[in-house]
């Protein structure tokens, strides 16, 4: 197990190093909706954010992935609720890219990959004359695909996003988190 680790690390830090002058970190921030969906959510969308960092590590000439973490806002409405159910997670995208030249100065980007997040905060729902927590009722943990595009002129990017979970957010019911929006980032 530690030759198979040591032998990991080793082939990503070469990675990395030969990549090195082409790899870019980006600062991004989104705005868009979130719900629940699937057969058992009866949920309508709310406004949704995210704020993050990734790092931008080409592989070739057209070809990168992009490892991130992010602060993402998801979650949905209800009529039967009062305001919004806000759940506030940690995530962590990987995404492998395409790359297309349109220009000297400008790239159009398509990416998708896997996902995992983890809850950190969540709204508090009134129910009766009971208050929850939103994660005493949804899962904190969540794992899933997102997928989208930019378009990269210089150091700016804009584009959409759309994620997608694939594990239950609320235990013994088929009902997945979902998010897409609009992203803007900037590389430095």
């Amino acid at each position: 197990m530690k030759k198979l680790f040591t032998m990991v690390v080793v082939a990503l830090t070469t990675l990395t190093m030969s990549a090195q002058d082409e790899a870019k970190f980006t600062f991004k921030a989104g705005v868009g909706l979130s719900s629940i969906v699937g057969s058992d959510a009866d949920t309508k969308t709310k406004f949704a954010y995210k704020v993050g960092a990734s790092y931008d590590v080409n592989l070739a000439e057209s070809f990168s992935l992009i490892p991130g973490i992010e602060f993402v806002n998801k979650g949905f409405a209800q009529d039967d609720i009062d305001g919004d159910i806000n759940m506030f997670y940690v995530q962590v995208p990987v995404m492998a890219a395409f790359k297309c030249n349109l220009s000297d100065n400008m790239k159009l980007t398509l990416k998708a990959g896997p996902y995992a997040s983890y809850g950190v905060l969540g709204s508090d729902v009134q129910i009766g004359y009971y208050s929850y927590n939103a994660f005493d009722m949804y899962e904190k943990f969540d794992a899933g695909i997102i997928a989208g595009f930019s378009l990269d002129i210089n150091k700016f990017s804009v584009g959409a996003e759309y994620s997608r979970g694939l594990t239950k957010v609320l235990s013994g019911a088929k009902a997945y988190n979902q998010a897409y929006g609009i992203v803007v980032g900037y590389k430095f």
